[in-house]
Protein backbone atom coordinates (compact mmCIF):
# COMPACT_ATOMS: atom_id res chain seq x y z
CA UNK A 1 0.00 0.00 0.00
CA UNK A 2 1.46 3.40 -1.38
CA UNK A 3 2.36 6.30 1.01
CA UNK A 4 0.16 9.52 -0.22
CA UNK A 5 -0.08 12.78 0.66
CA UNK A 6 -3.19 14.95 1.61
CA UNK A 7 -2.62 16.93 -1.65
CA UNK A 8 -2.42 13.63 -3.53
CA UNK A 9 -5.81 12.75 -2.62
CA UNK A 10 -7.93 15.98 -2.16
CA UNK A 11 -6.35 16.93 -5.76
CA UNK A 12 -8.48 15.12 -8.33
CA UNK A 13 -11.75 15.26 -6.46
CA UNK A 14 -11.96 19.00 -5.84
CA UNK A 15 -10.72 19.19 -9.71
CA UNK A 16 -13.56 17.08 -11.03
CA UNK A 17 -16.55 18.32 -8.61
CA UNK A 18 -16.43 21.58 -9.92
CA UNK A 19 -15.88 20.66 -13.78
CA UNK A 20 -19.02 17.83 -13.16
CA UNK A 21 -20.92 20.35 -11.64
CA UNK A 22 -20.71 22.98 -14.42
CA UNK A 23 -21.59 20.23 -16.72
CA UNK A 24 -24.88 19.68 -14.56
CA UNK A 25 -26.06 23.54 -14.91
CA UNK A 26 -25.41 23.37 -18.20
CA UNK A 27 -27.93 20.69 -18.83
CA UNK A 28 -30.06 22.95 -16.83
CA UNK A 29 -29.77 26.15 -18.79
CA UNK A 30 -30.06 24.36 -22.18
CA UNK A 31 -32.60 22.11 -21.09
CA UNK A 32 -34.82 22.93 -18.35
CA UNK A 33 -37.25 25.87 -18.63
CA UNK A 34 -35.51 28.29 -17.17
CA UNK A 35 -37.29 31.72 -16.39
CA UNK A 36 -34.52 35.21 -17.32
CA UNK A 37 -33.96 36.09 -13.42
CA UNK A 38 -33.03 32.35 -12.18
CA UNK A 39 -31.09 32.30 -15.56
CA UNK A 40 -29.35 35.60 -14.03
CA UNK A 41 -29.07 33.97 -10.43
CA UNK A 42 -27.49 30.41 -11.67
CA UNK A 43 -24.98 31.99 -13.95
CA UNK A 44 -24.16 34.62 -10.98
CA UNK A 45 -23.50 31.67 -8.57
CA UNK A 46 -21.20 29.47 -11.04
CA UNK A 47 -18.64 31.75 -9.56
CA UNK A 48 -18.68 29.36 -7.22
CA UNK A 49 -17.47 26.62 -9.85
CA UNK A 50 -14.96 28.87 -10.82
CA UNK A 51 -13.50 29.42 -7.63
CA UNK A 52 -12.99 26.00 -6.44
CA UNK A 53 -11.55 24.58 -9.59
CA UNK A 54 -8.98 27.49 -8.96
CA UNK A 55 -8.12 25.94 -5.94
CA UNK A 56 -7.93 23.03 -7.14
CA UNK A 57 -5.41 23.84 -10.20
CA UNK A 58 -3.33 25.60 -7.45
CA UNK A 59 -3.03 21.78 -5.27
CA UNK A 60 -2.50 20.58 -8.87
CA UNK A 61 0.86 23.08 -8.52
CA UNK A 62 1.99 20.78 -4.86
CA UNK A 63 1.48 17.19 -6.89
CA UNK A 64 3.08 18.04 -10.27
CA UNK A 65 -0.56 18.21 -12.26
CA UNK A 66 0.75 18.36 -15.74
CA UNK A 67 1.50 21.43 -17.30
CA UNK A 68 -1.27 21.18 -20.01
CA UNK A 69 -3.76 20.51 -16.88
CA UNK A 70 -2.79 23.81 -15.37
CA UNK A 71 -3.08 25.76 -18.62
CA UNK A 72 -6.35 24.60 -19.90
CA UNK A 73 -7.54 24.88 -16.36
CA UNK A 74 -6.15 28.08 -15.83
CA UNK A 75 -7.64 29.38 -19.29
CA UNK A 76 -10.92 28.54 -18.54
CA UNK A 77 -10.66 29.48 -14.60
CA UNK A 78 -9.93 33.14 -16.08
CA UNK A 79 -12.95 33.10 -18.79
CA UNK A 80 -15.28 31.89 -16.72
CA UNK A 81 -14.81 34.36 -14.23
CA UNK A 82 -14.37 37.40 -16.33
CA UNK A 83 -18.12 36.39 -17.70
CA UNK A 84 -19.25 36.33 -14.33
CA UNK A 85 -17.73 39.89 -13.79
CA UNK A 86 -19.82 41.00 -16.94
CA UNK A 87 -22.89 39.00 -15.78
CA UNK A 88 -22.32 41.24 -12.63
CA UNK A 89 -22.84 44.34 -14.30
CA UNK A 90 -25.70 43.60 -16.24
CA UNK A 91 -28.91 45.27 -14.99
CA UNK A 92 -32.66 43.52 -13.92
CA UNK A 93 -32.91 39.99 -14.99
CA UNK A 94 -30.56 40.17 -17.79
CA UNK A 95 -28.38 37.47 -17.96
CA UNK A 96 -24.99 36.21 -20.89
CA UNK A 97 -26.02 34.04 -23.48
CA UNK A 98 -26.18 30.47 -22.05
CA UNK A 99 -23.52 30.05 -25.13
CA UNK A 100 -21.31 31.82 -23.82
CA UNK A 101 -20.37 29.38 -21.20
CA UNK A 102 -19.59 26.55 -23.24
CA UNK A 103 -16.07 27.75 -24.26
CA UNK A 104 -15.09 27.82 -20.60
CA UNK A 105 -17.31 24.51 -19.59
CA UNK A 106 -15.59 22.85 -22.84
CA UNK A 107 -11.86 24.15 -21.58
CA UNK A 108 -12.81 22.70 -18.26
CA UNK A 109 -13.67 19.24 -19.52
CA UNK A 110 -10.86 19.16 -21.15
CA UNK A 111 -8.73 19.52 -18.01
CA UNK A 112 -10.95 16.66 -16.25
CA UNK A 113 -9.86 14.81 -18.81
CA UNK A 114 -6.44 14.99 -18.46
CA UNK A 115 -6.93 14.29 -14.70
CA UNK A 116 -8.28 11.57 -15.30
CA UNK A 117 -5.46 10.80 -17.65
CA UNK A 118 -3.29 11.18 -15.21
CA UNK A 119 -4.41 9.76 -12.15
CA UNK A 120 -5.86 5.86 -13.83
CA UNK A 121 -8.14 5.80 -11.72
CA UNK A 122 -11.82 4.90 -13.01
CA UNK A 123 -13.88 4.99 -10.00
CA UNK A 124 -12.56 8.69 -10.29
CA UNK A 125 -15.54 9.22 -12.74
CA UNK A 126 -17.76 8.57 -10.28
CA UNK A 127 -16.88 10.16 -7.42
CA UNK A 128 -16.80 13.31 -10.13
CA UNK A 129 -20.25 12.67 -10.71
CA UNK A 130 -21.41 12.12 -7.12
CA UNK A 131 -19.61 15.17 -5.85
CA UNK A 132 -20.59 17.41 -8.90
CA UNK A 133 -24.29 16.25 -8.30
CA UNK A 134 -24.52 17.44 -4.90
CA UNK A 135 -22.44 20.92 -5.66
CA UNK A 136 -24.78 21.44 -8.66
CA UNK A 137 -28.11 21.16 -6.53
CA UNK A 138 -26.08 23.39 -3.88
CA UNK A 139 -25.87 26.04 -6.70
CA UNK A 140 -29.82 25.52 -8.03
CA UNK A 141 -30.60 26.21 -4.28
CA UNK A 142 -28.78 29.45 -3.62
CA UNK A 143 -29.77 30.43 -6.78
CA UNK A 144 -33.56 30.02 -5.62
CA UNK A 145 -34.62 27.92 -8.74
CA UNK A 146 -38.30 26.64 -9.91
CA UNK A 147 -37.10 23.25 -11.54
CA UNK A 148 -38.30 20.86 -9.24
CA UNK A 149 -37.38 17.71 -11.07
CA UNK A 150 -34.06 18.64 -10.96
CA UNK A 151 -34.73 18.43 -6.59
CA UNK A 152 -35.14 15.19 -7.72
CA UNK A 153 -32.80 14.16 -10.54
CA UNK A 154 -29.66 15.24 -8.58
CA UNK A 155 -30.23 13.25 -5.58
CA UNK A 156 -30.78 10.21 -7.39
CA UNK A 157 -27.90 10.67 -9.63
CA UNK A 158 -26.29 10.58 -6.81
CA UNK A 159 -27.42 7.32 -4.86
CA UNK A 160 -26.87 5.58 -8.17
CA UNK A 161 -23.71 6.89 -8.43
CA UNK A 162 -22.58 6.02 -4.57
CA UNK A 163 -24.16 2.64 -5.09
CA UNK A 164 -21.98 1.73 -7.79
CA UNK A 165 -18.68 3.44 -6.41
CA UNK A 166 -18.86 1.60 -2.81
CA UNK A 167 -19.07 -1.65 -5.16
CA UNK A 168 -16.02 -0.39 -7.15
CA UNK A 169 -14.41 0.41 -3.83
CA UNK A 170 -15.01 -2.95 -2.71
CA UNK A 171 -13.87 -4.54 -5.49
CA UNK A 172 -10.40 -2.59 -5.42
CA UNK A 173 -9.94 -3.03 -2.07
CA UNK A 174 -10.48 -7.34 -2.57
CA UNK A 175 -8.28 -6.97 -5.17
CA UNK A 176 -5.36 -5.95 -2.55
CA UNK A 177 -6.04 -7.79 0.79
CA UNK A 178 -2.84 -8.01 1.67
CA UNK A 179 -2.60 -9.65 5.25
CA UNK A 180 -0.52 -6.53 6.63
CA UNK A 181 -2.94 -4.12 5.79
CA UNK A 182 -6.26 -6.22 5.50
CA UNK A 183 -7.75 -4.68 8.49
CA UNK A 184 -6.43 -0.85 7.61
CA UNK A 185 -8.57 -1.47 4.27
CA UNK A 186 -11.69 -2.81 6.20
CA UNK A 187 -11.35 -0.17 8.51
CA UNK A 188 -11.63 2.72 5.75
CA UNK A 189 -13.84 0.95 4.00
CA UNK A 190 -16.51 0.75 7.12
CA UNK A 191 -16.08 4.24 7.97
CA UNK A 192 -15.94 5.59 4.36
CA UNK A 193 -19.61 3.44 4.08
CA UNK A 194 -20.91 4.64 7.45
CA UNK A 195 -20.55 8.80 6.05
CA UNK A 196 -21.26 7.82 2.74
CA UNK A 197 -24.96 6.53 4.35
CA UNK A 198 -25.35 9.75 6.57
CA UNK A 199 -24.89 11.79 3.48
CA UNK A 200 -27.25 10.13 1.43
CA UNK A 201 -29.59 10.06 4.19
CA UNK A 202 -29.47 14.03 4.71
CA UNK A 203 -29.27 14.39 1.01
CA UNK A 204 -32.58 12.57 0.36
CA UNK A 205 -35.02 13.25 3.35
CA UNK A 206 -36.45 16.14 1.76
CA UNK A 207 -38.19 13.65 -0.51
CA UNK A 208 -39.47 11.44 1.80
CA UNK A 209 -40.35 14.40 4.03
CA UNK A 210 -41.92 16.66 0.94
CA UNK A 211 -39.75 19.47 2.39
CA UNK A 212 -38.62 21.83 0.42
CA UNK A 213 -34.87 21.63 -0.45
CA UNK A 214 -32.67 24.34 1.59
CA UNK A 215 -28.95 25.29 0.62
CA UNK A 216 -28.20 23.87 4.40
CA UNK A 217 -29.11 20.78 4.07
CA UNK A 218 -27.22 20.38 0.49
CA UNK A 219 -24.14 22.02 1.54
CA UNK A 220 -23.75 19.45 4.88
CA UNK A 221 -24.36 16.64 2.40
CA UNK A 222 -21.60 18.19 0.42
CA UNK A 223 -19.63 18.34 3.36
CA UNK A 224 -20.26 14.71 4.43
CA UNK A 225 -19.66 13.44 0.84
CA UNK A 226 -16.55 15.02 0.33
CA UNK A 227 -14.97 14.02 3.71
CA UNK A 228 -16.30 10.10 2.90
CA UNK A 229 -14.43 10.38 -1.02
CA UNK A 230 -11.41 12.04 0.46
CA UNK A 231 -10.94 8.59 2.60
CA UNK A 232 -12.41 6.63 -0.53
CA UNK A 233 -9.45 8.23 -2.69
CA UNK A 234 -7.25 7.60 -0.07
CA UNK A 235 -7.37 3.54 -1.06
CA UNK A 236 -7.85 4.27 -4.57
CA UNK A 237 -4.74 6.59 -5.13
CA UNK A 238 -2.57 4.22 -2.34
CA UNK A 239 -3.33 1.04 -4.99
Amino acid sequence: MTEISFYQQVYPIIVMMPITAACFLALVLSKGEVCPGQRKRITENMISIWAVLALGLMIGIEVYATTATLVIGGVAVFIGIIQNLIQSRLEGKRAIPSTWLRLPIALAVITGLLVLWQQQQPLLLLESVLLGAVFAHVILLRAKHRLQAFNVILPAVGVVSSVLLMLGLLVVASMHLESSNMVLIQEFVIYRAIILLLALAVWTIPLYTKQEYTPNIVSLTTVLLLFSEVMGMSIIVAF
